[in-house]
């Protein structure tokens, strides 16, 4: 296994197929890097600099991510339950996600404008106060995602399932649903939707 923590800097590396679960990885920094195939489920990855990486089927579940800095990060195929976002430095944090599995995982108090969920299964997440202007659901799974205090101006949840919105305690102005999943923002009203 490469010993990624020998160095406290890394640079334009790619990584493939590590097993750091359980481990501490803390206060690293990796700029331009890419992961594959690696598990860093249960790891505690706390004060680490990430910029500009791209973690490809990777396992974060669990990971502590505390004072972590996410700049400019894709994750595609990758598995990351139950993380808790809102422990992440805010500043400059910026990332999307493909085809992931990001169920329990909180964004409270998060300012995540423009962020991209794209088919992802976002079951129990939890948006609490936080900013999700211009971010777009297409295709994601949100069952049961919780959506309280939120600001959804301009989000596209067209192509999203599963949700459940309350207008009255989020703010909506110009978010986009398609007509089929209305039912998700009126279902507090017990009305019956044919």
């Amino acid at each position: 296994m490469v010993d990624i923590i020998e160095f406290n800097y890394h640079e334009e590396v790619e990584f493939k197929n590590l097993d750091y679960s359980k481990q501490k990885l803390v206060g690293v920094k990796f700029e331009l890097c890419t992961f594959v195939n690696c598990d860093f489920s249960n790891c505690d990855m706390a004060d680490s600099t990430f910029v500009e990486c791209r973690f490809v089927n990777c396992n974060l579940s669990l990971a502590n991510v505390t004072k972590t800095a996410f700049n400019e990060i894709h994750f595609t195929k990758c598995k990351l339950l139950g993380i808790d976002f809102s422990k992440c430095r805010e500043f400059l944090l910026a990332f999307s996600y493909s085809d992931c599995i990001l169920s329990s995982c909180s964004f409270a108090n998060l300012k995540i404008g423009g962020t991209s969920f794209e088919k992802c299964i976002m079951h129990d997440a939890q948006f609490v106060n936080t900013e999700l202007i211009d971010c777009s659901f297409d295709g994601c799974d949100l069952k049961d995602a919780f959506f309280d205090h939120s600001t959804l101006s301009k989000a596209d949840f067209r192509n999203a399932n599963n949700f459940t919105i309350d207008p009255e305690i989020n703010r909506m102005k110009g978010a986009i649903f398609s007509r089929i999943a209305l039912e998700g923002l009126l279902m507090k009203y017990g009305l019956d939707i044919r």
